[in-house]
């Protein structure tokens, strides 16, 4: 969080520079996509070439009271998700007067997804069946991650102050990294399901290789000014 507002602020100061000595053309953004909502400043920095840095946060937090049998035994389950990204990017205009764009950078990548759960059942970890008075489980991803993509739109574009903008891209997140904790009920059992939860937790990044990529679609609205 705190190497991102770094980003941002050194991204902002690098604008307001090149805006005010060197009478570069600046311009703000608001855009809504896969990343979640957030801002943007661009300047152009040569007559094909803009800087853009930004940030988009979504945060999603919801509590589940599940009770499948009837029984009366039902679960307590939370869900976060919170993704947080703060990106700088170079955006290349190949055509001057044409507003697509080929843009490349880096952003630091907070988003990761939290689950807890109060459980009064048991619950099968590694194929075992343990009863556990918690259960809590943790996915991330790597923090500095590379970023590709085209679009359209030019917030400093000479045609009027106001532009639409989209983004088609892929953030390269690398593979999802999962923490898996639970407290046996059984004292005596933990060590045990603290091996499973190692395997299990092994099996399941294995399997999730393959999400190493995230779509990035975004729309956005800009004001040059």
């Amino acid at each position: 969080m705190k190497k991102g507002l770094v980003l941002i602020c050194s991204a902002c100061f690098m604008v307001g520079v090149l805006v005010g000595s060197a009478n570069a053309d600046g311009g703000i953004s608001a855009k809504i996509g896969t990343l979640g909502y957030g801002a943007e400043v661009t300047v152009g920095i040569a007559p094909a070439l803009n800087l853009r840095g930004g940030f988009n946060m979504i945060n999603f937090d919801e509590d589940f009271n599940e009770d499948d049998d009837g029984s009366g035994n039902s679960q307590e389950i939370n869900l976060e998700v919170d993704f947080q990204t703060y990106g700088l990017l170079l955006d290349l205009h190949p055509s001057r007067g044409s507003g697509f764009r080929i843009s490349g950078g880096m952003m630091i990548n907070n988003n990761e997804i939290n689950m807890s759960a109060d459980l009064n059942e048991k619950v099968e970890i590694n194929d075992r069946d343990y009863y556990v008075t918690g259960l809590k489980g943790n996915i991330s991803f790597d923090q500095l991650a590379p970023y590709a993509g085209i679009g359209y739109g030019n917030a400093v574009g000479k045609d009027g102050r106001w532009h639409f903008s989209c983004d088609f891209g892929v953030l390269v997140q690398g593979s999802p990294k999962i923490s898996l904790q639970a407290t046996a009920s059984n004292p005596f059992l933990q060590e045990r399901l603290n091996e499973d939860i190692a395997e299990e937790v092994d099996k399941l990044e294995k399997d999730a290789e393959d999400y190493k990529y995230w779509p990035v679609i975004a729309l956005g609205v800009s004001y040059k000014f």
